[in-house]
């Protein structure tokens, strides 16, 4: 999965100093990016910090106090107001596979076709072609276990794993089928695109490592 992640970068990303720098790229943004999704703890956890200074200045008279006090609650209202205008990457990515799944839901394929990379894997290069001879009645997501982003140099690519509901007929035939699925998308030119897709048993996301590894090999995946 991670060389469909990377696409054409993963021959340029050989030497060990430049994989640092993209680990770090990476890592340093995930703790800013969790607050901006949680302007509740946020608040929280200023809230707690001004009220507890504020009493601490009520009991003591160390004149510092106060403004630190009113310091932390100012800040603590500005972090809220930014965390409610900015999307980060996680809620722009939420955002997407539901939209995708409603596209899907009510068969507007040229919708979701519009989605998929160029130079995607085979077997989104195999959905592009069959969507519009399938019917869809249902296209949900039941849960989003992981959001994960790495930023290169190059670009941002994302892997999506979440459990899925499809009801579709195709060629005379019904089925339904709930599946686990890993989506990997890469950022181009703004714009979130497909670039591979991989499903398995609704179950695979409670197995272990081991108990992954089995089945993949079970299937020939």
């Amino acid at each position: 999965m991670r060389e469909a992640c990377h696409l054409d970068t993963v021959g340029r990303d050989s030497d060990g100093a430049r994989r640092t720098d993209e680990f770090q790229l990476t890592r340093e943004p995930k703790m800013l990016e969790m607050l901006l999704e949680s302007p509740v703890t946020i608040g929280a956890i200023g809230a707690i910090i001004a009220i507890a200074t504020f009493y601490a200045w009520m009991q003591t008279g160390i004149k510092q106090l106060l403004p630190t006090s009113i310091a932390v609650a100012a800040a603590t209202i500005m972090l809220v107001i930014l965390s409610l205008m900015i999307d980060t990457d996680q809620e722009i990515l939420r955002r997407y596979v539901y939209e995708t799944a409603s596209e899907l839901e009510a068969n507007q394929y040229q919708k979701v076709i519009a989605k998929i990379h160029p130079r995607a894997a085979d077997s989104l290069q195999d959905a592009r072609n069959r969507l519009p001879d399938i019917q869809f009645t249902a296209a949900r997501i039941k849960t989003i276990h992981e959001i994960s982003v790495t930023r290169h140099r190059t670009g941002s690519h994302a892997t999506i794993t979440m459990n899925v509901y499809i009801e579709a007929s195709y060629n005379a035939q019904q089925g339904r089928a709930p599946r686990w699925v890993q989506l990997t998308l890469e950022q181009t030119d703004g714009r979130w695109l497909m670039v591979d897709f991989q499903q398995r048993e609704p179950h695979y996301q409670l197995l272990n490592q081991e108990g992954q590894a089995r089945l993949n090999r079970f299937n020939g995946w």
